[in-house]
């Protein structure tokens, strides 16, 4: 085998490709990974300059206990490198919350322990009546009490739908809980989300902890997994740029790269399924129907960030959240922001490294990764508007904060596309998950990570797990390492 053939060919160093590429040479399975990028991570990107340390976009991963990267880790035999910043049982105040109803004036602020298995907190806070706190307390009971083939059969159901019909009217404080849960979970509208994704996240939030953090950011993660995917021998090239994906026969021969051809049997790809499949390879090797189930999947939302960085160490949780029963936004709302009708109050989520890790900013400052949803659109024309509303509320709502920032950085869809997911359909590219988890797309409907071609496979959100981001596409990188084993095992017994 010469220095440019591989056994498999990872594109993309996002959770997905980094799980596949590690789990496959640690199984003994030579592989190539490429990231366009001069840094490895994907959407898992962390930041390491000027004295701070923090995710590029804002993350809370869910759950903290059971996912796929304590699975991961304890396989590369690294578990002791497994740093997640915040215990399901912490018993700070870990989260300020902030919320309107739709007859306030004002939000009413407080901040509670990360622990969802005790609603009581966000029945003072919505100023729950005992009517409203009763048919919550059914309904998260029906949620956590949810076995799993009942919940796999609500994957065509909107979690809208599935309220409705339990007596929660948009007027109620649990729906508008839920309608923000499925904006800032999930980046979906909560009368298209699909009713079996949000459940599984509000089940894993609630007996298995939610908003997880890591020490050195997420992008801690994808560093040990690449450090230990090359002490084991595996190849990695950064900077560099997969043009084109070999095919011959109706299966993957290699990958055409600006440095050169690499050849293997197996091209694994977590750089989108649109881009794979549309550009990567070309339409014309596959059949027009599963063309047309491509371009047809619907991408997820993106996030608009801002990172603040404070002259004073203001903030004393990890993580602000801010929403009214006006702000969250369902598919109506959406569309009337997109015929620019633009809104006047946005939901918002906001992360504190520093309440998680020491190290996560100077001596006597903070940083705020805050964002909001917003169209996948790398050329979205609301996002300046956007911009200037989270710092209108950040201003009036969290004073200590504005009058503590020295300077602060923005990024949208287009700045996620352009690191990420190239825009191969218009409207699409800056999603900040992949594809939607939307009824259609979910459950029995989720996309595979098989494709028609032999030997080309896809890891990542886009396809092959289910759960919320980072968490979701690592699942699917291990599942996806089975079926290539499996793959390559068929292939030499022929």
């Amino acid at each position: 085998m010469s220095q440019n053939d591989f056994e498999v060919i990872v594109i993309g160093s996002g959770p997905g490709g980094c799980a596949t590429a590690s789990l496959l040479q640690k199984r003994g399975v030579k592989t190539l990974l490429i990231e366009k990028n001069g840094q490895l991570g994907g959407k898992m990107f962390s930041v390491d300059k000027g004295g701070y340390a923090y995710d590029l976009f804002p993350h809370g991963q869910v759950p903290i206990h059971g996912n796929a990267f304590e699975t991961i880790f304890h396989e590369l035999g690294v578990y002791d490198e497994y740093r997640p910043a915040l215990a399901a049982e912490d018993p700070r105040e870990v989260i300020t919350l902030a919320y309107r109803r739709h007859d306030w004036k004002e939000y009413k602020v407080l901040s509670q322990r990360q622990a969802m298995d005790n609603p009581e907190p966000f029945f003072r806070l919505w100023e729950a009546s005992p009517e409203d706190q009763a048919a919550s307390m059914v309904i998260l009971g029906e949620m956590i009490a949810m076995d799993e083939p009942t919940r796999l059969s609500l994957s065509k159901v909107t979690m809208h739908d599935w309220l409705i019909e339990r007596g929660q009217t948009l007027t109620s404080p649990l729906y508008s809980y839920l309608a923000f849960h499925a904006n800032a979970s999930l980046a979906e509208p909560i009368d298209l989300v699909s009713t079996s994704e949000q459940i599984l996240i509000m089940k894993q939030m609630m007996l298995q902890g939610g908003g997880g953090q890591y020490i050195g950011g997420f992008g801690h993660l994808s560093t040990v997994m690449a450090r230990e995917f090359e002490k084991l021998g595996g190849v990695i090239m950064t900077t560099t740029k997969v043009e084109k994906i070999l095919i011959e026969n109706g299966a993957t021969t290699g990958v055409v790269t600006d440095k050169g051809t690499f050849r293997a049997p197996v091209v694994v790809s977590s750089a989108g399924m649109q881009p794979t499949v549309l550009k990567m390879v070309g339409e014309e090797h596959f059949d027009k129907s599963y063309v047309n189930y491509v371009k047809g999947l619907i991408p997820g939302w993106a996030f608009t960030s801002i990172r603040y960085f404070l002259n004073k160490p203001v903030m004393k949780t990890g993580m602000y959240v801010m929403y009214s029963d006006d702000s969250w936004l369902n598919t109506e709302r959406y569309r009337a922001v997109k015929n620019g009708k633009m809104p006047e109050e946005v939901i918002l989520f906001m992360c504190n490294h520093s309440f998680y890790d020491e190290n996560a900013a100077p001596p006597g400052k903070q940083v705020l990764v805050s964002g909001t949803v917003c169209t996948a659109d790398p050329n979205g024309e609301e996002i300046e508007h956007l911009y200037k509303v989270m710092d209108a509320q950040v201003e009036k709502y969290f004073p200590e904060i504005w009058e503590a920032i020295e300077r602060k950085e923005c990024n949208g869809p287009k700045e996620i596309s352009n690191l990420t997911r190239e825009s191969v359909i218009p409207g699409h590219g800056g999603e900040c998950v992949g594809l939607a988890q939307i009824v259609g797309q979910c459950g029995p409907e989720k996309p595979k990570s098989e494709t028609p071609i032999r030997g080309l496979y896809i890891a990542g959100a886009d396809a092959g797990a289910e759960g919320m981001g980072t968490h979701q596409s690592a699942l699917s990188g291990i599942a996806v390492t089975k079926m290539v084993q499996e793959y390559l095992l068929k292939r030499r017994r022929v």
